[in-house]
């Protein structure tokens, strides 16, 4: 089953995420469904775990989800800006060639 995940951000943190936003205090933003490749990000059991962090260098933050069912992290990296991101294709989390994977349950 698949699942797309929606976010909800307050106005200072849809900034830090490049989102178009008003600046309001303490108040969530409407939620803004994130696309990678096109398609919404699919994180197959509901429960998504997102997190921006530059994987690979190059200036721009990429997003890191949290896959709630089997622990395994899917990268999407960020071919865009860090003010317009544009995700592309997923791919695991690995270190040493081998999925990293968190505890569950």
């Amino acid at each position: 089953m698949s699942t797309s995940f929606w976010l909800a951000t307050t106005a200072g943190a849809a900034a830090l995420l490049g989102l178009a936003s008003p600046l309001v205090a303490e108040e969530f933003e409407a939620p803004v469904r994130l696309m990678s490749n096109g398609a919404p990000v699919d994180v197959e059991i509901g429960h998504a775990a997102p997190y921006l962090y530059d994987f690979d260098c190059d200036g721009n933050r990429d997003l890191l989800v949290g896959q709630f069912g089997g622990g395994k992290l899917r990268i999407y990296k960020n071919t865009g800006t860090n003010q317009a991101p544009v995700y592309g294709a997923s791919e695991w989390l690995t270190a040493n060639g081998t999925v990293v994977t968190t505890p569950v349950g």
